[in-house]
């Protein structure tokens, strides 16, 4: 009974995959991953929206506080549909490929109980356990590539969140600072605006892409320089990366179909010429390396449910050691698949391109500066 159980929840896994796979990559070639429909509505649905309002009315509060009267601020409303889009996403995900996970577990259950721990069906299980951690972390990556600009929007909110009052009631994490928080914050925010730099439509005019990328260029290299001077102390830099921040996110906030949207990233008075900055090591994001760090993934725990499975242990413990390898496993790959810091085209060795004036019977270009 326990056998037949064992080899319908594998095949129903299997067959899920299956009928899974044929929908989902093709999303992600032509960047369209935007769950919406069933799932979407119950992610919506499953007390979300509060924690976004609040996380909203957070940021719009701090960057109030932060900035000159009159500088560009987000409304409320729409930043929370922003966070709210990305987060019911995010979820819709996960419940999409919670359906196989739960699957294998139950397989691993009827294994680890039934007392036909052969190789073939360990390494089959713990297979089929890698391979669905691993298409729903490459699902959730893909989604920061159909959405980029709720990416960035999430990103800077993290930035005003790490650089806003420490919350009391939050214990002490050894070994990370608060200088530490706002670093991390600030590259994150900055791998998030060279990616939208580097999405934008093909079929959009090459001159606006152009100048697109070289201002996004232009406030990582402010981003960089306020984050600089404000771990080496300066408290004036605070509200340069506020007006930043702010402008940023009034602008990501606006909807994109609309009239007023505007084209530019941030506006141009926030931002200020910086040549001493030399620009953030530059971390690319290999095809090749993804697909090694996703294999030795998978083989990691087939060898492990392999090595298990020849062992007599106790019944807590098989469990313990699943989750603690699968934990350690995952993080090791998170390390193994960092997020570029800035695409090729953005290095900041390289001059932005500029806008030559139009001559008479001519046109305009967009040339790179010597």
């Amino acid at each position: 009974m326990m056998k037949s159980l064992f080899d319908q929840f594998v095949w129903g896994t299997a067959l899920y995959i299956a009928l899974t796979l044929p929908l989902v990559p093709p999303l992600w070639t032509g960047r369209a991953r935007r769950p919406r429909g069933v799932v979407f509505r119950f992610a919506q649905r499953a007390g979300l929206m509060k924690t976004s309002a609040a996380r909203a009315a957070r940021t719009v509060r701090a960057l109030r506080e932060h900035t000159q009267a009159g500088a560009e601020v987000p409304d409320t409303e729409r930043l929370r549909q922003r966070l709210d889009d990305r987060r019911c996403s995010v979820m819709s995900i996960l419940l999409l490929w919670s359906i196989p996970y739960l699957g294998v577990i139950a397989a691993l259950f009827l294994l680890l109980n039934g007392g036909f721990a052969s190789g073939y069906q360990w390494i089959v299980v713990w297979s089929m356990f890698g391979g669905v951690l691993v298409l729903a972390d490459v699902d959730r990556r893909m989604l920061a590539r159909s959405l980029p600009i709720e990416h960035t929007t999430v990103m800077a909110v993290g930035v005003v969140e790490a650089c806003g009052a420490p919350d009391p009631s939050q214990h002490e994490v050894r070994g990370h600072t608060r200088n530490s928080a706002i670093c991390a914050s600030i590259d994150d925010l900055c791998a998030a605006l060279g990616r939208q730099a580097a999405l934008e439509p093909r079929r959009t005019d090459a001159v606006h892409r152009a100048r697109l990328r070289a201002e996004a260029l232009e406030v990582v290299r402010n981003l960089h320089a306020a984050k600089i001077r404000l771990v080496e102390g300066d408290r004036a830099a605070l509200g340069t990366l506020y007006a930043i921040v702010g402008s940023l996110l009034a602008r990501a906030a606006t909807p994109t179909h609309l009239p007023e949207s505007s084209s530019r990233l941030v506006c141009a008075d926030v931002l200020t010429a910086d040549p001493n900055w030399e620009g953030p090591p530059l971390r690319n994001e290999s095809p090749a390396a993804k697909a090694l760090g996703y294999a030795l993934f998978i083989a990691g725990l087939a060898a492990t449910g392999q090595l298990l499975s020849l062992l007599t242990l106790p019944e807590p413990l098989p469990w313990v050691l699943i989750l603690l390898t699968a934990g350690a496993g995952h993080r090791v790959l998170k390390r193994w698949l960092p997020v570029p810091a800035l695409p090729a085209e953005l290095l900041p060795t390289s001059s932005p391109p500029v806008a030559v004036p139009e001559q008479a019977g001519g046109r305009g270009d967009l040339r790179q500066t010597p």
